[in-house]
């Protein structure tokens, strides 16, 4: 018997597998100028190791080293993250754009963003938790910690990064 295997899909869950080693559960983000489309992702010991920055596509694209996603929304309360074309990550609003469900192959989690206190947290069906995102009251520094055992965790918390920095810096924007 021939097995197919999608070896581009292969690679690009790899990728995040050794993204998400590499960084042992946490890293930080800073924002990059005052009100920024782009955040710099931080090693635990500082060091760079990517960018988020928004395109004038609308979406947000995540580089570091090898590994390229693509953060879009497909609808006005729908959204996808892609890596080499395939959707790794779909979150759609669950009422409202602070609470979300993530999908991931066949895993599904629930998050909540909290606006006030600036901070996202994931969990899976089982209740456990993947990912959480913290940051100051400013909107311009960020610290992330996700489940290294699980593989949705790290793009889950990389979106979260996204969404909760996205409605914070809209906030800033149209208050008075």
């Amino acid at each position: 018997m021939i097995r197919y295997v999608d070896h581009h899909r292969d690679n690009a869950a790899s990728s995040w597998e050794d993204l998400a080693r590499t960084l042992g559960g946490s890293f930080a983000a800073r924002a990059r100028g005052l009100i920024s489309p782009e955040m710099i992702l931080l090693t635990p010991d500082g060091e760079p190791f990517g960018r988020l920055t928004a395109d004038e596509a609308g979406g947000t694209r995540l580089r570091t080293g090898g590994l390229a996603a693509r953060i879009e929304p497909r609808t006005s309360t729908t959204y996808t993250m892609t890596t080499g074309g395939d959707e790794i990550l779909t979150a759609e609003n669950a009422g409202s754009a602070t609470t979300l469900t993530l999908r991931s192959g066949e895993r599904a989690y629930e998050a909540s963003i909290s606006l006030l206190r600036n901070s996202a947290v994931a969990r899976s069906s089982a209740g456990k938790e993947a990912a959480r995102i913290s940051g100051g009251l400013t909107n311009r520094r960020y610290r992330a910690a996700f489940d290294p055992q699980d593989p949705a965790s790290l793009p889950i918390t990389i979106f979260l990064l996204h969404r909760t920095f996205a409605l914070r810096s809209s906030a800033f924007r149209t208050s008075p």
